[in-house]
């Protein structure tokens, strides 16, 4: 058999000295690049800001005194003092919105201190135009002292506690155990009482204009209809059929 060809040995370019030094020496140029670039990125946006800040000054100390002049500017006349304070008024509002559109970049103590000033502005403004204080002015007043009159006094009367018991209207009164009919029969107009009844069974045949029940105990009562009102008192144990307009 015949020997077979070696194949060529790669070289390997960790062991290769010369390899070696210019993959390093690629390594350190990308490297120092890098950074490079990085330092010019700070630098640029470190100036882009401080630009921007100085821009920022610049134009709100502008704003600033304009309005401080025009602030400073005495007057008594009420139509100029109106027309002056209107002019002011924007200068300010256009100095919040200067503030607003370049917080992001502001450093945080510029920000406060020009809120500060903003809010100086206002009051100088307020100042400006005094309010009217209100005051109460004294009045003299004469008071006029009626004659005091006593009224009349009356002798007190003492009215009879109101009754449920009508003594001259129809009824059965002072009853036991027994079984009362009654026909209504022309007693439209008039009220019917029962009153006093023990064990009782009351049958009301026909209609009345009232119904007055005081003082019953274990009774039954069954009355046809009422035209007006049944009244009810002091009862115990008692069973009551009746139609009416009104029970109480």
């Amino acid at each position: 058999m015949e020997e077979e060809e070696a194949a060529p040995a790669i070289s390997n370019p960790t062991q290769d000295p010369t390899l070696r030094k210019k993959h390093q020496s690629m390594l350190d140029r990308l490297s120092t690049r890098h950074q490079t670039r990085l330092e010019n990125s700070v630098t640029t946006k470190s100036k882009s800001s401080l630009e921007s800040t100085s821009s920022f000054i610049s134009r709100f100390s502008h704003l600033k005194n304009s309005i401080d002049s025009q602030l400073t500017t005495t007057t008594t006349d009420p139509t100029h003092l109106k027309s002056l304070i209107a002019s002011i008024s924007p200068s300010i509002s256009a100095l919040e919105k200067l503030v607003a559109e370049n917080s992001y970049y502001l450093p945080s103590y510029e920000v406060r201190s020009s809120l500060k000033t903003i809010s100086d502005l206002k009051q100088n403004l307020e100042n400006l135009n005094p309010k009217k204080k209100f005051s109460f002015k004294n009045k003299s007043t004469t008071k006029k002292e009626s004659p005091i009159t006593e009224a009349p006094k009356s002798d007190a009367v003492s009215r009879p506690k109101n009754s449920i018991i009508r003594v001259d209207s129809p009824g059965f009164r002072d009853r036991e155990n027994q079984l009362l009919v009654k026909n209504l029969a022309g007693l439209d107009s008039r009220e019917f009482t029962l009153s006093n009844l023990d064990s009782c069974e009351v049958r009301l045949i026909g209609t009345c204009s009232a119904v007055f029940v005081n003082k019953l105990r274990n009774c039954r009562v069954y009355a046809g209809p009422v035209k007006g009102s049944i009244l009810i008192d002091e009862v115990e144990e008692c069973v009551f059929v009746m139609a009416s307009h009104q029970i109480r």
